[in-house]
């Protein structure tokens, strides 16, 4: 099942900007460097890049080191607060795979 989800903030730009739009589908599996839409229980819907897994939790990065909360305070995320995984994004400039 595919989901539209808008973004807003400018916490993954360039990759993302705020008013864009990415559609994301159901993750089967976790890779570093993908982008994932993750329902944080502090900050709510949050779209970020997966930096690494450890056990069975997974850690994530901003792609905008000034404008990104920091990984430190977004913390371990577990695989269940994983909602989806960014598969194409759509924007001004088109439609493009992140």
């Amino acid at each position: 099942m595919y989901k539209l989800v808008k973004v807003t903030g400018q916490s993954m730009s360039p990759t993302l900007e705020d008013g864009d739009y990415v559609i994301t589908k159901k993750p089967r599996l976790y890779r570093a460097g993908l982008l994932y839409v993750i329902e944080h229980i502090d900050l709510g819907r949050i779209i970020k890049r997966l930096e690494r897994i450890e056990d069975k939790t997974c850690f994530f990065v901003g792609d905008n080191p000034q404008a990104s909360t920091p990984s430190s305070l977004i913390g371990a995320v577990e695989h269940q607060r994983i909602s989806g995984q960014v598969c194409l994004i759509i924007s001004p400039k088109g439609l493009r795979r992140p």
